[in-house]
């Protein structure tokens, strides 16, 4: 704008020189000069261009996928297992009123023998000539009692060959033959523990190695 305003300026001083100098003539037509100065620029910026931003699309969430069951006891353990009285070499109470645990068995993978210890058991069945079939066992109203119902904790195992029988009641079944904490004192065969098992019992401490019975001692009651 100062530009134009200094040509316009140098125009009016050139018209007044010219007008003094013809002094005494005849006057020219006088001559107009326009001076049109340029607008002047907004005093307020064009608005720039909006630029929109696309909100973040939001990544679908992922779902977790649960953690597997560990193979153990059970998923969750109700209160009718103590998971202070593992399965170990120590003899469990004799009317424990609890389960025993058994933390590193897999029921998963079908029945299998207990871990290597002594089990408060009973004997339900024997699945053929040579393996027991039994269940953990705990003392509820004057009486032993196995697992309930849709529980799927069971064992199974071989009676080894020379597995210790001491019964509580004799090799006949008609005597009582216990010591003071009413377990068994007189040894019986492998093949009357066989036959005692395939009738449902007998209730007993069963003492587990390497996979085998090797041991058991019945709980008079």
């Amino acid at each position: 704008m100062t530009t134009y305003i200094r040509q316009a300026a140098l125009a009016v001083a050139v018209l007044s020189l010219a007008a003094c100098t013809g002094e005494g003539q005849t006057a020219s037509p006088a001559v107009t000069v326009t001076v049109t100065a340029p607008a002047s620029p907004s005093a307020e910026p064009s608005p720039s261009p909006s630029v929109s931003t696309a909100a973040p699309v939001a990544s679908p969430t992922a779902t977790e996928s649960p953690l597997p069951s560990p193979g153990n006891q059970i998923t969750e353990p109700t209160d009718e297992y103590d998971q202070r009285d593992v399965i170990g070499p120590k003899q469990p109470k004799i009317r424990g009123t609890k389960f025993q645990f058994d933390p590193g068995h897999d029921f998963t993978k079908g029945i299998s023998p207990s871990t290597d210890g002594v089990l408060r058991g009973r004997f339900r069945t024997m699945q053929d000539a040579d393996t027991a079939e039994y269940v953990p066992v705990r003392w509820q109203g004057g009486k032993f009692v196995g697992p309930q119902e849709g529980d799927v904790t069971a064992y199974a195992a071989r009676l080894a060959p020379d597995v210790v029988y001491l019964s509580a009641t004799g090799c006949t079944g008609n005597d009582q033959t216990i010591n003071d904490d009413a377990l068994g004192t007189e040894r019986c065969t492998r093949a009357r523990l066989a036959q005692h098992a395939r009738g449902g019992g007998p209730t007993a401490m069963i003492t587990v190695r390497n996979g085998q019975i090797v041991k058991v001692v019945e709980i008079y009651s």
